[in-house]
């Protein structure tokens, strides 16, 4: 919660408008008593009529009143700098460390779900600190103090018809905050799943049309949101009765001045400009006071939403370069792992037991097993993804916890089975690789990636939107798209996820084509699933249950592999 702390000098400079402003406010009931007292001397005693007093008090109310205005308006404006300076602060905080997440936590965590949290909780941080304690905080309380103060030296016993329902108030709505504060940390548990199925449809929108399940989605949306308006429909009747007996306490108040001073007038103790210095400053207290009364179940309607915020910020962060970790040199890149074991943590099995292999640089290695059998660990764990329990990555020699992760990946690239792209144009997407790329180079890149020809049939060329995910071009065109983004990383170390959803002769052809042309020269990994792949690789890693049951050439491994005898009569051998 230190990023949400505020400059001192800021915080004095606020405080000091905010009194300044107020004290002003405070004098005009003061100024209004004179001028009554005044005229009602003038009326009793006779004499020339005030004129002077009369246009000096109007004069001085609109001077006081537009000063006042004036220091109110620099407070607002000064406070609404500072808040949403802490606020994108939080959000920027927030959002690094997200990024910094390990991979296991983005494949558990919904999208959507953490969006919601993020928008909620920094929208909850303004209303707490501009709202909450910018505006009904600090300004009532100086209020709440200079009232008191004026009425006590007045007349103590205006001051207690003034300021006795408030116990009875503070007393009856500690009974129903703690209820508040549950339901409303229920009210966003239910908004964030809200949130995280509208964006699950949005995302799969075409797969819904396709199926002709937009009725039943919308009704479980809809579902959802009438959960989670139930709830919230809860907590909105507790903040009736709130507002309720907030209203009924304050003419209480309001009713016992208007007593008590008429008495006090009636009898002499009081004169009639001290009866309307005494309703105007109970009504001068009576929107402050039930602004703080309000504070305590505002905090707990949006405390809970920054707590989900920065609940965000206690997640480990697996990967972090070490004090003195150096960049990893750009030359030869020979891999290695030794005596590598590797668990996701406790309930899951062991996804790497003890492996040994050396890489040598420019070597293209296929590596083929079941789904689970350790393949995407033991790429993950090149990357960086994540550490070793036990043993060593080494590239060069240098061990992977020893040099830092940005000099790491940015010699390595990744083309997966299914290429992200962002809802953004051509060029952005394919500059990606390299954001400070020029025009030319990403030309380039489409060239080497048999991309070229198509972009530039697109009506823009490479200012071509492809939509979200894509989902403008087809799937061959995606993925020559993340093959020139790949080319134009020009990695040491590349990795490719070759894609098993069917694609027509001729994208499989150009994607064949084009990865030719990426791996020459490289060291490569390429997680198989067709045969030519497996027959063109220099060496063939078998993963079986986590370990690396045997390596080599096809023909021997069909030899003395069960596993890779397998598999290629289940999937390689239908080609």
């Amino acid at each position: 919660m230190g990023l949400l702390k505020t400059r001192k000098k800021a915080v004095l400079f606020l405080f000091l408008l905010v009194f300044f402003s107020l004290i002003l406010d405070l004098s005009v009931p003061f100024i209004t008593q004179n001028l009554i007292d005044r005229f009602m001397a003038f009326f009793k005693n006779g004499g020339a009529a005030p004129v002077n007093i009369l246009v000096f008090s109007a004069v001085g109310i609109l001077a006081v009143t537009v000063f006042s205005r004036f220091l109110r308006s620099t407070y607002d404006y000064r406070l609404f700098m500072e808040v949403t300076q802490r606020e994108d602060a939080a959000r920027s905080a927030v959002l690094e460390k997200y990024y910094k997440l390990h991979v296991m936590f983005h494949h558990g965590a919904s999208s959507g779900q953490i969006i919601g949290r993020i928008e909620r909780g920094a929208s909850a941080i303004y209303t707490i600190l501009h709202d909450i304690l910018g505006q009904n905080f600090v300004p009532p309380v100086v209020i709440f103090v200079g009232v008191a103060a004026a009425l006590i030296y007045k007349d103590p016993l205006i001051a207690l018809a003034v300021f006795w329902p408030l116990p009875v108030y503070i007393a009856s709505i500690q009974r129903i905050m703690n209820r508040i504060y549950e339901i409303e940390r229920k009210v966003n548990e239910e908004f964030e799943a809200v949130s995280k199925e509208s964006y699950d449809i949005a995302a799969n929108i075409l797969t819904v049309k396709k199926f002709f399940q937009e009725k039943p989605e919308l009704d479980n949306q809809m579902k959802l949101l009438r959960k989670a308006r139930a709830t919230q429909y809860s907590a909105e009747r507790l903040w009736k009765i709130m507002e309720n007996l907030q209203t009924f306490l304050a003419t209480a108040g309001r009713i016992g001045v208007i007593i008590v001073g008429g008495m006090f007038v009636i009898n002499g103790r009081s004169t009639l400009g001290e009866f309307v210095l005494y309703i105007a400053l109970n009504n001068m207290v009576y929107v402050p006071t039930a602004n703080l009364a309000n504070i305590l179940p505002r905090l707990r309607r949006n405390l809970p939403r920054v707590e989900r915020l920065f609940a965000l910020l206690d997640e480990p962060v697996l990967v972090t370069d070490k004090p003195g970790a150096v960049p990893l040199p750009y030359h030869g890149q020979k891999i290695e792992f030794k005596q590598v074991t590797f668990c996701y943590g406790k309930g899951h099995r062991t996804a790497l037991k003890n492996v040994n292999v050396a890489i040598k640089a420019g070597e293209r290695v296929a590596l083929v097993g079941r789904s689970g059998s350790g393949k995407t660990t033991f790429v993950n764990l090149l990357l960086r993804s994540f550490d070793p329990e036990n043993g060593s990555v080494l590239i060069d020699g240098h061990d992977l916890r020893d040099v830092t992760r940005e000099s790491l990946l940015n010699q390595t690239a990744v083309v997966p089975q299914e290429v992200d792209l962002f809802s953004r144009t051509i060029f952005e997407n394919i500059a990606y690789g390299k954001p400070e790329a020029n025009k030319e180079e990403v030309v380039r890149a489409a060239k080497t990636a048999l991309a070229h020809d198509f972009i530039t049939r697109a009506e823009r060329g490479y200012d071509t939107l492809v939509g979200e995910r894509g989902i403008k071009l087809s799937g061959g065109e995606r993925q020559r798209i993340g093959i020139a983004r790949a080319v134009l990383r020009d990695p040491k170390i590349l990795i490719l996820d070759e894609a098993t959803s069917h694609l027509d002769t001729e994208s499989e052809k150009l994607i064949a084509k084009a990865t030719d042309t990426l791996i020459q020269s490289r060291t490569t990994f390429i997680i198989a699933h067709r045969l030519s792949t497996v027959l063109g690789a220099d060496r063939i890693l078998v993963f079986n249950n986590g370990e690396i049951e045997a390596m080599g050439k096809h023909e021997e491994l069909l030899e003395k592999s069960p596993t890779y005898r397998k598999l290629y009569s289940l999937q390689f051998s239908k080609e």
